[in-house]
């Protein structure tokens, strides 16, 4: 099995036990002992992720980029022990990445079409990061249980990590740095409310201020409400 088809089924599988809690746990305790605790595959893992995201490189940057990333990823692969996993996928997420690292196009102008491809998506303009813009909170941190495998498919690499590591935190810890972070970031809200004389953006804050004071702890509330928290001089 390939790589690729291995990072899907992972996080496929991370995706779809988010309603089991126990399942969850399980899924994310050897995803971090397989993976992340191995420096190779770890590495491995985040450049297929970094390989399949829109970056908006001119055409040389995103050749040398796919290049480097894809001769780095034969050489992890050749020295990494990569587990095995039994499990059905439909669809390889990283197709075009595999069919590059593994070099299993049969054509000269197959090879072409499937580097051209992964060129595309490199070149491609990346989606404007709404955590890094001061918007209502609703639009950041309600995420409803039919949205979740959206919104995890669309965060880069690094963020995916990040939650995976507060998973992997105690949750008492966390629900305490919770409430100290919305008191913090109403502070913050309502600081920049009083200083603001748009009435307009004035009652959009207001409405913020409101959604973090009932927000419920979750890891992805956490998640996002520290970016929010970030965001606010």
């Amino acid at each position: 099995m390939k790589f690729g088809e291995i990072k899907t089924i992972i996080e496929n599988n991370l995706v779809d036990s988010v309603k089991d809690k126990k399942v969850f746990k399980e899924n994310i305790q050897n995803f971090k002992k397989h993976f992340l605790n191995d420096s190779k595959l770890s590495k491995l893992y985040l450049i297929y992720g970094d390989l399949s995201k829109p970056r908006g490189l001119n055409e040389e940057e995103a050749n040398r980029y796919l290049n480097e990333g894809v001769n780095w990823a034969r050489t992890l692969i050749k020295e990494a022990k990569i587990p095995l996993i039994k499990n059905n996928l439909n669809k390889n997420d990283y197709e075009l990445i595999d069919a590059l690292v593994y070099e299993t196009s049969k054509t000269i102008d197959e090879s072409l079409d499937v580097k051209t491809k992964a060129l595309s998506v490199l070149q491609t303009k990346p989606k404007e990061d709404i955590n890094r813009i001061n918007i209502p909170i609703s639009s950041m941190i309600k995420v409803s249980n039919e949205k979740i495998k959206e919104h995890l498919n669309s965060m880069d690499e690094s963020s995916k990590a990040e939650i995976i590591s507060l998973l992997s935190e105690n949750k008492e810890d966390l629900k305490s740095n919770f409430t100290l972070l919305k008191e913090d970031t109403i502070t913050k809200l309502e600081n920049i409310k009083n200083s603001e004389k748009d009435l307009n953006l004035g009652k959009k804050l207001e409405e913020t201020i409101d959604k973090v004071s009932n927000e419920k702890f979750d890891i992805l509330n956490y998640y996002m409400l520290k970016k929010l928290n970030q965001s606010l001089i």
